[in-house]
């Protein structure tokens, strides 16, 4: 069976013995796996992958990582519409008109006439 080291695995291609040998060894050291596969029949191998950095190694390796982390250009901010009480602006890129009131979008509608009866129903606007 094959000794699971890597940080990152692909859980869903595991048979079902190898699942539970995974989970039964999990976090034990060579010997303690060895002990583990004699134990329940299966042939051990031994570990063929090299094992962890030491904790030295890689705070120094983290380190340099952060001095060579540059900043990436921020994300575009999205379309805010603004307008003053009342009034109407028409969206090219939608085909609508929106209404504005109290500085907010509150009404979108496809025809001027209706954001007008809207906004003098809802908000008294002229």
């Amino acid at each position: 069976m094959i000794n699971w080291t890597d940080p990152c695995i692909n859980w869903h291609q595991l048979g079902s013995t190898e699942l539970r040998r995974l989970l039964g060894t999990w976090g034990m050291d060579e010997k303690s796996i060895a002990k583990y596969d004699a134990k329940h029949g299966h042939v051990h191998t031994p570990l063929t992958v090299a094992p962890p950095a030491k904790k030295a190694e890689v705070k120094e390796t983290a380190k340099t990582v952060k001095k060579t982390v540059t900043k990436a250009a921020p994300a575009p901010k999205r379309q805010k519409h603004t307008g003053a009480d009342g009034e109407i602006k028409y969206v090219r890129h939608r085909d609508l008109y929106i209404g504005f009131w109290g500085g907010k979008v509150v009404v979108t509608k496809r025809t001027k006439e209706a954001c007008k009866e809207f906004l003098k129903a809802n908000f008294k606007a002229d």
